[in-house]
């Protein structure tokens, strides 16, 4: 009989759901029937209102607020106040989230939100379940405590700096183990020619791609970085993704381009867009980010979101797959740069980006669980 597993993830963003989904791939082709799955939404499925729009709320408030969202990440960042919060409006999650439980009967529970941890933990304590729970942090570098909760049986982090802090912070050290950050098989399982790629998505074969991108919610610098991107190359052609900003894709369907360009919102298809693409324009992004290195793709770095992505950059850079280019003279410069030399510093760029990824994080992941979950059973 299958194993009932349930992921609790939110659709704030898209690192989230996307990480959740490779493990649900990563698991279903290692262990192929031996799981029934179960994804939850921690804020919209767990909590009463307020609280269950938060998810929602995230992509707007983020890019209107930036500083504020920053800031609010930081002031609620601590070994001590964060789990205090959280115990604080634990009475408008624990009804629901008994429910989810109890339907879903779970023999293993796994973790990819910082609100998910502690809550079900301190559940799972007062229902006197023993129910294992797997912790899969995707952020590499800066990890709010949210995160980390001593009660988990496993918290599984991307990078060895991610491990060194989250030891630092209290958790059992031979609790935390380094796997890489989980993406899609897809990014990686198949040998790609580029051509093919661009002729499947409709693209001009014989011109060079810039895809630009802001994760889920179509957050940071996409605007100003498409635009300087056409201006900087117009014998190439542009992909634009918007994600969930509706206002974004409106602003970006207005414009008259200098170079083709197509404008899409929310995508399922990142994989063929990153296989198709010469060059990628975005934001610090942990899951966008190690999707890319995945394809090989080089990255054009615009920025990363205050709090959970404050060390991104240094960690993509030091790749050396990417260039940090944080205004869109930078984006024009580095782009007429790159596109100068016949793709050989993009070529070169790409193959380092393949060094550095750790494409198979999602098996290695699955791997782990099974183990948790069979050790539990």
């Amino acid at each position: 009989m299958p194993k009932n597993l349930l992921i609790l993830t939110c659709d704030s963003g898209g690192g989230h759901r996307s990480v959740s989904d490779a493990l649900v791939g990563a698991l279903e082709q290692s262990f192929p029937g031996e799981y029934r799955f179960h994804l939850r939404d921690i804020m919209a499925d767990c909590f009463a209102f307020p609280l269950s729009a938060a998810g929602r709320a995230y992509g707007p408030v983020v890019n209107r607020f930036p500083r504020a969202w920053g800031l609010l990440w930081h002031c609620t960042n601590g070994r001590r106040r964060s789990p205090l919060l959280l115990r604080l409006v634990s009475p408008l999650a624990y009804g629901r989230l008994a429910r989810v439980v109890g339907e879903t009967q779970p023999e293993i529970v796994v973790s990819t939100h910082p609100w998910s941890n502690h809550l079900l933990a301190w559940l799972l304590q007062q229902m006197d379940t023993a129910v294992p729970l797997v912790t899969v942090v995707t952020d590499p570098v800066t990890i709010h405590h949210w995160w980390l909760c001593p009660e988990v049986d496993l918290c599984l982090v991307p990078t060895e700096q991610a491990r060194q802090r989250a030891v630092a912070a209290g958790m059992p050290t031979e609790r935390v183990r380094v796997i890489g950050l989980p993406v899609c098989l897809e990014f990686h399982q198949r040998p790609v020619d580029k051509k093919e790629a661009k002729k499947k998505l409709g693209l001009a074969s014989d011109r060079s791609t810039i895809l630009v991108l802001g994760g889920g919610d179509g957050m940071g610098d996409v605007f100003p970085s498409a635009r300087a991107a056409a201006r900087a190359a117009p014998g190439s052609q542009l992909v634009v993704v918007a994600g969930r900003n509706q206002g974004l894709k409106r602003r970006l369907e207005a414009v008259t381009w200098e170079a083709p360009t197509t404008v899409v919102g929310f995508v399922n298809n990142m994989g063929d867009l990153m296989h198709a693409a010469d060059l990628l324009i975005t934001k610090a992004g942990p899951s966008t980010s190690s999707e890319a290195l995945a394809c090989g793709l080089p990255m054009l770095i615009s920025g990363a979101l205050r709090g959970q992505e404050e060390g991104n950059v240094e960690w993509v850079l030091k790749t050396g797959a990417a260039m940090l280019t944080t205004t869109p003279d930078q984006v024009g410069s580095a782009l007429r740069s790159l596109l100068r030399d016949g793709h050989q510093t993009l070529s070169e760029m790409g193959h380092k980006a393949r060094q550095a990824a750790k494409p198979l994080a999602a098996l290695l992941a699955a791997q782990v669980i099974d183990q948790v979950a069979s050790q539990s059973r």
